[in-house]
């Protein structure tokens, strides 16, 4: 395998993270007191998108339950609603995590070719 020497950690890095939130009812409960016409009842939480930069901003994909077996979307598709949380910082998130994990790669080599060699 041929290795890139000239890897510059400042290049992009992409990869996965997996977060566990200590209720998943207290965040739903926040996205109903500041997201308008967010209703718990309604809607249930299937992705939470974070971006950072020039401004930090929450998206929230929720299941409409209102929608689910009926309604206008394709078939074998889940109804989702968009909403958007912004001008939150990243802080105030910090409360609903109990636990979060994440492993970032430059993309130059597979993670799955990687072995450990310092056990």
């Amino acid at each position: 395998m041929q290795l890139v020497s000239d890897t510059n950690i400042k290049d992009d890095l992409e990869g996965a993270m997996s977060i566990k939130f200590k209720s998943r009812d207290s965040f739903n409960e926040y996205c109903a007191d500041h997201i308008p016409n967010y209703n718990t009842e309604r809607f249930e939480i299937l992705a939470i998108r974070v971006y950072h930069g020039r401004e930090t901003s929450v998206t929230v994909y929720a299941v409409d339950k209102e929608r689910m077996g009926r309604g206008n979307y394709s078939e074998g598709k889940i109804p989702v609603k968009k909403f958007r949380l912004n001008n939150i910082r990243l802080m105030d998130l910090l409360p609903f995590i109990d636990e979060c994990n994440f492993t970032l790669t430059t993309g130059i080599y597979p993670l799955a070719d990687m072995e450990v060699v310092n056990k």
